[in-house]
């Protein structure tokens, strides 16, 4: 699956459950209460918290992205390509 599958698997999930008007700023405040929770889990060395945390994040990640309606795969691609351009240019990849 690429990635604009995932986020219109969570949006069918969140019209399917009636969560789909939460508001984007309730978004970023669910988002911060789970990296603190990753934060946690990580001190504690607790992987399986630490993989759950890392999914409610990435879950909450995919529903502001429809929020914005984004492309995900693109902006995948575009970051990528910045990333490699800024930390790879002229070493060997």
């Amino acid at each position: 699956m690429n990635l604009n599958s995932y986020r219109d698997e969570v949006k069918d999930f969140l019209e399917k459950a009636n969560f789909s008007d939460q508001g984007t700023a309730s978004k970023l405040k669910w988002l911060e209460d789970e990296f603190q929770l990753l934060k946690d889990s990580v001190g504690a060395n607790k992987a399986d918290r630490i993989r759950h945390q890392i999914y409610d994040m990435l879950f909450l990640l995919f529903e502001i992205s429809i929020d914005y309606d984004f492309d995900l795969e693109s902006e995948w691609s575009i970051g990528r390509a910045k990333k490699r351009k800024k930390y790879l240019s002229g070493s060997a990849e």
